[in-house]
């Protein structure tokens, strides 16, 4: 009697070891699935922002001219264009500068919607330029 009833006893355990392993394993799989479909959510959304910013670049840039990104004058920076002074994309922050060259001796141009002055690392690094 005794025997048995300690037997049982063990069964019972292995059995409810077994059941809460498999409840775990359950808990989960459902887990990562409800993360996946909140993944799959995310990634469509950000697919969404990134044409609509797309979108908004490409607009920004349709201003009649034909830019010329990378082959700058002396004072501008490399991804704006040397025609209008929009650069290739929107900088981070609140002015989406324009540059212009700047009368200076120092070649650089500055920003004519928020006045921010860029003068050339190369430039900014001679040792002979005057610093201001």
């Amino acid at each position: 009697m005794r025997q048995t009833f300690f037997i049982g006893i063990l069964i019972v355990g292995v059995v409810g070891g077994i059941i809460y392993f498999l409840w775990t394993i359950g808990a989960a799989l459902y887990e990562d699935w409800v993360m996946g479909k909140d993944v799959n959510k995310i990634k469509a959304d950000q697919q969404q922002r990134r044409k609509e910013r797309l979108e908004e670049s490409r607009k920004r840039l349709d201003n009649g001219c034909e830019h010329v990104f990378g082959q700058t004058l002396g004072g501008f920076p490399l991804d704006a264009c040397r025609k209008c002074g929009l650069q290739r994309e929107r900088p981070a922050g609140p002015c989406d500068h324009v540059w212009k060259p700047a009368n200076e001796p120092v070649p650089c141009s500055y920003c004519e919607k928020c006045g921010k002055r860029y003068v050339s690392p190369t430039i900014r690094d001679d040792p002979h330029s005057e610093s201001s």
